[in-house]
């Protein structure tokens, strides 16, 4: 089981996911893409690169021992599953809130922003309640110039979406405020896999996995599991 985390995130946003698939018996790996979960100028020497080799080495590693790869992805965790799914034969996909476009008027200047050194500080949102605030750990500021690295994972992503057989869950929240929730239709719309669902969130926020619906996408990932196994 590869979990994949978003952009300026970190795997800590899948700790109660990770606990509840272990104790289920599936091995897990959730690696941490370089210039992630430091500082967030660390991300400055890093690109779009250096986070799909991440986690395709882990989703290499994974496959050589055998297992199957199922992909769990957060985000940009989860545009980066839609890369890997067809090239290691991912036995089944979940995106939760990937962006195929976002809310942020900030993405009409990702191209003459690319390589800005250029960090936008931001008030940090309060943590989501309950078990979750505990893993609530992520950049709170943006570095500007690389929007145009995501973008380009997007972008990738998109002319992947009918290479996709394998079978796929799209989970979104309605009030993400990060991603426009039109981003799973068109996940959806494009998975070539006849195997598919959508599940709508109508409380969570972006980094729903840890949020207050937490437990209904814990359902529904297990659920999508179910059929294929460990």
């Amino acid at each position: 089981m590869l979990l994949l985390h978003g952009w300026t995130g970190s795997p800590a946003h899948f700790r109660l996911l990770a606990d509840d698939l272990i104790a289920a018996g599936y091995s897990v790996s959730a690696p941490l893409y370089p210039g992630h979960g430091t500082r967030v100028e660390d991300m400055l020497a890093t690109g779009w690169r250096d986070w799909l080799r991440a986690a395709a080495g882990a989703a290499d590693e994974l496959t050589r021992l055998g297992k199957r790869l199922h992909l769990v992805g957060l985000s940009m965790g989860g545009v980066i599953s839609i890369l890997l799914a067809p090239t290691f034969d991912a036995a089944t996909l979940t995106t939760i809130n990937a962006p195929m476009r976002i809310q942020s008027k900030r993405a009409r200047i990702a191209r003459v922003a690319r390589g800005s050194k250029r960090i936008v500080r931001q008030q940090p949102l309060p943590p989501p309640a309950g078990a979750g605030a505990a893993y609530y750990h992520q950049y709170v500021d943006t570095p500007i110039g690389k929007l145009g690295d995501l973008f380009d994972l997007v972008r990738a992503a998109r002319r992947t979406l009918d290479r996709v057989e394998c079978s796929t869950l799209v989970v979104q929240s309605r009030v993400d405020e990060t991603v426009q929730p039109e981003s799973a239709q068109i996940i959806y719309d494009g998975i070539a896999s006849p195997d598919k669902r959508l599940l709508w969130l109508d409380h969570s926020r972006h980094v729903a996995i840890i949020d207050e619906e937490r437990d209904v996408i814990f359902d529904a990932i297990f659920g999508h599991l179910a059929p294929v196994g460990v």
